[in-house]
């Protein structure tokens, strides 16, 4: 009965409403990161010792608040699950701005432009693709870790910078398998249940997707303020 009353006003809503409710949610998100970047980096222009010490702080608040968004999502309620995603998006900007920082307004602009052109693409890619890609989401998620680890061995041992560019290049492809992945997938939780939550965490994944592929661009066409 509880379940019924946390999602009664969204039963029966069709795939197009569901679809709508993912990029209006995905839209919002990125809006408050942006709010969130700009926020950041007003504190890092004016007391950058309180600002590394809220970047420390907004990182951690980031995994735990992504560890949450996934876990019992049939059981919350709507209200909450928007909540966490709202608190996530601000805070991903906040700590965006420490990368974002590094390099130039007319870089970040176009890289930012650049992301959204592959991202639309991707995303129109996965939603009418007929291959079923769930296939390879293992091997996406494997591919992250391989690169994660090999990125912290390059940095702790190795320093070469050939073998950073290439991970670079090599998290860009996967990011873009994964965000045509997700975007799939959005299909499969509307399947799952016509829930808003369920909306939401589309939203919460294509946003991490969205950012982690716009870092990816910045690192590799960027300008860099101190070049």
């Amino acid at each position: 009965m509880n379940n019924y009353n946390n999602y009664a006003e969204i039963n029966h809503v069709s795939r197009a409403d569901f679809l709508t409710r993912v990029f209006t949610y995905l839209g919002i998100g990125l809006g408050l990161s942006a709010l969130g970047a700009l926020v950041g980096g007003f504190l890092l222009s004016r007391m950058a010792g309180v600002y590394s010490a809220l970047v420390i702080i907004a990182l951690i608040s980031e995994f735990v608040l992504a560890f949450m968004m996934g876990r019992n999502l049939q059981q919350r309620s709507t209200s909450a699950v928007r909540t966490m995603f709202i608190i996530y998006s601000i805070i991903n900007g906040f700590s965006l701005s420490v990368i974002i920082g590094a390099y130039t307004d007319a870089s970040v602009l176009l890289a930012f432009v650049t992301t959204a052109v592959v991202f639309a693409s991707l995303a129109i890619i996965g939603k009418t693709t007929k291959i079923d890609l769930s296939r390879f989401g293992s091997l996406f998620l494997i591919g992250l870790i391989v690169c994660i680890v090999l990125s912290l061995l390059n940095l702790l041992i190795f320093r070469a910078s050939g073998m950073e560019i290439f991970l670079c290049y090599v998290e860009t492809l996967l990011f873009m398998g994964i965000i045509a992945y997700d975007t799939q997938m959005i299909e499969r939780y509307y399947a799952n249940s016509e829930s808003e939550n369920y909306a939401i965490y589309a939203a919460f994944q294509l946003e991490l997707d969205f950012v982690n592929l716009l870092i990816r661009v910045l690192q590799i066409f960027g300008k860099r303020r101190d070049d």
